[in-house]
């Protein structure tokens, strides 16, 4: 493993513009605010490109491409995976990712639905490179590792691209027409109230219902995905770049973790909008923070992880370190919890991430009657929307989101997802209008730049 310190940015996006011309580049973005306090979890940014082996899963099977050609296999997407980076193991622990395999897993990855979807359940390439930047320590490393079987770029030509000061994109970005959603009040009333008649009939505890924007779009929506950035400010934000579609993430949320067989999980379940009066906006943070609605919520999508942790997590070892913390982002409030765990010595991160796939905090309880009546309900295909944006590093360790916030660009066209979780307490006008608070930060970058079109 080659390895080398290269300027930091506060803003790492310069980093991926360097490279986004290569094929499949990958943005991990902790969107790093350096008005703010440092913080541990808001730390490492990870861009690469060019990768030496893909991986896809879509409906007509699973692929895996390098330079011997496309292949079919009969695996599921995970398993294959996990075969492919067995091959490539280092025991490197100075930095999270030091190489391996980022994409993403999409919230229909285990399903059979007959739903049309827009995009592959899964996309993984595995990158031979990265540039990895750590905002608690002000610093850059170029790493590279020379599995690509030196078809890919030398280690000086990845050099020259990041000893000197980048330069940015000029490209345009542009708004065409209105937001369209798949449900209005009425529609998700009656959505709300089949979720309801399950709860009292004892189906479930808790489902999330969700719904469906989009707008027509011109232009690159790397543009689009740098506006929004600025506005949303979460630790777990992506930009993926694919052959003709790109996913952009905004995501608060953290999936699963694991570093040197260390777990953690932190969900998010219970939201108050952000208020622009700070008096009004101090009074939401306290009344989300002494809701009892909200806990029940929240402590119930704790046991549910609780139980998921435990198939690949020694006995003992799961507790929950932190209950009902309050966190604040730029338009909600989100009470979050934290659960640690140590992983079995015999299991995998593969394992562990595929046993509590799909995430409980986007499902519901028990988990797969929720996805039962979730797929019921609803006529559209999540995609990208509460899957997964992940990677595995070659030293064997792994970080995911769960993709909330999230959208898919393709053909011209912006697709985006926001729902809530149900239970026996809840209020459907209250919930409908939650589903609008979360999605404010899309929206309101959209409006920018519809404004901005007017103004031309």
């Amino acid at each position: 493993m080659q390895i080398a310190e290269i300027p930091y940015f506060e803003d790492s996006s310069c980093y991926y513009e360097t490279v986004r011309h290569l094929k499949w580049p990958v943005f991990l973005d902790s969107s790093y605010q350096g008005d703010k306090p440092k913080s541990p979890i808001a730390r490492f940014d990870i861009i690469a490109a060019e990768p030496f082996i893909r991986c896809v899963s879509d409906a007509t099977g699973v692929y895996v491409e390098d330079q011997s050609g496309r292949k079919k296999v009969e695996k599921f997407p995970l398993e294959l995976l996990k075969e492919i980076m067995a091959k490539y193991t280092l025991t490197n622990e100075s930095l999270p990712f030091i190489g391996g395999a980022i994409g993403y897993l999409s919230y229909d990855l285990k399903s059979t639905s007959k739903k049309h979807p827009l995009i592959p359940k899964m996309i993984m390439g595995v990158y031979d490179w990265a540039v990895v930047v750590d905002h608690l320590n002000s610093k850059s490393w170029l790493i590279k590792n020379d599995f690509d079987g030196g078809l890919g770029l030398s280690w000086e030509s990845l050099q020259s691209l990041f000893v000197k000061e980048p330069v940015g994109d000029k490209q345009i970005f542009s708004i065409d027409g209105d937001i369209k959603e798949s449900l209005n009040i009425s529609s998700y009333n009656d959505k709300f109230s089949k979720v309801a008649s399950y709860i009292r009939e004892g189906d479930c505890y808790q489902v999330n219902l969700s719904q469906k924007f989009n707008v027509s779009t011109r232009g690159d929506s790397w543009v689009f995905y740098k506006k929004f950035r600025g506005l949303n400010k979460s630790p777990y934000m992506a930009y993926l770049a694919y052959d003709d579609f790109e996913i952009m993430s905004g995501s608060p949320e953290q999936f699963i973790q694991s570093r040197n067989r260390a777990v953690i999980t932190r969900p998010i379940k219970g939201t108050r909008a952000r208020n622009s009066d700070p008096v009004c906006d101090k009074n939401n943070l306290v009344e989300l923070s002494m809701s009892l609605k909200d806990k029940a919520e929240n402590l119930m999508i704790v046991d549910l992880l609780r139980n998921d942790l435990a198939i690949n997590c020694e006995l003992g070892s799961i507790k929950v370190e932190k209950l009902f913390s309050v966190e604040s982002y730029p338009n909600v409030h989100h009470l979050v919890s934290s659960i640690t765990a140590t992983l079995k010595k015999d299991s995998n991160n593969f394992e562990l991430l595929n046993d509590a796939f799909p995430g409980g905090s986007i499902t519901g309880a028990p988990k797969s009657r929720a996805i039962e009546i979730i797929d019921e309900l609803e006529e559209h295909s999540r995609e990208i929307y509460c899957g997964s944006i992940v990677y595995f590093s070659f030293n064997q360790m792994m970080d995911s989101n769960i993709a909330i916030r999230s959208m898919v660009h393709k053909n011209n066209t912006l697709h985006f997802y926001s729902g809530g979780g149900l239970t026996v307490d809840s209020i459907a006008a209250l919930e409908y209008q939650e589903i609008k608070d979360k999605a404010l930060n899309i929206i309101n970058t959209i409006n920018f730049f519809k404004d901005l079109n007017a103004s031309n």
